[in-house]
């Protein structure tokens, strides 16, 4: 098992430090830094409830926001709105690139729906695509995220609400978390604020 605080997804080629916390802050942001491995990335989506601010350290992060691309750089930030789709991936096919990401408000369910996807993708349980092999997985890891996967998968939101609560209710839900050593899920301790759908990009 990995230390709580650092995870791997071998699948994305993603390694993550929980910086800070939102139960460490009473939900204010998330922190995380994160060295993604060449062609490393995660596939399109978005958060309901917070704000991602994507702050480069090392190498090129190619983002695209609402169907637009662009490169971002070393010293360069990105700010990704609620509800705003968007995917990223590491520029280099050869070398690491590393950001760091601040989720505001901080969101404790984010934070265990990564970590337990991290696990499953470590065990052999997710697709080429990233996601969850069980469809009963996506949904706990949606519904404690507060986000969905962009494209076809936005019109199966109603069932996936069905199959949380059935994972829920079988005992699912407790299994995966108790398998990665993950806090349960629970509602950041701050709304989030309402902000226009756009993103901007600049220096740090």
């Amino acid at each position: 098992m990995m230390n709580e605080r650092m995870f791997e997804n071998p699948q994305t080629r993603e390694r993550a430090i929980l910086v800070e916390s939102a139960r460490d802050n009473g939900g204010e942001r998330s922190v995380l830094d994160i060295e993604v491995g060449g062609g490393g990335g995660v596939m399109g989506h978005f958060h309901d409830v917070h704000q991602e601010r994507i702050e480069v350290l090392e190498g090129v992060i190619e983002v695209t926001l609402d169907g637009v691309t662009r490169q971002v750089r070393a010293g360069q930030q990105v700010v990704v709105e609620p509800g705003q789709s968007h995917l990223w991936r590491n520029a280099s096919q050869t070398e690491v690139m590393r950001f760091r990401g601040t989720f505001t408000p901080g969101h404790p369910g984010f934070e265990a729906a990564l970590q337990v996807l991290f696990g499953l993708a470590r065990d052999g349980e997710t697709k080429a695509n990233g996601f969850p092999k069980r469809l009963g997985d996506l949904a706990l890891l949606v519904k404690w995220n507060e986000g969905l996967p962009t494209g076809p998968a936005r019109l199966l939101a109603p069932l996936l609400a069905w199959l949380a609560r059935r994972a829920e209710a079988s005992g699912r839900a407790a299994e995966l978390l108790r398998r990665y050593a993950v806090e349960g899920p629970t509602p950041a301790s701050a709304p989030a604020a309402a902000a226009p759908r756009h993103a901007t990009a600049g220096r740090a």
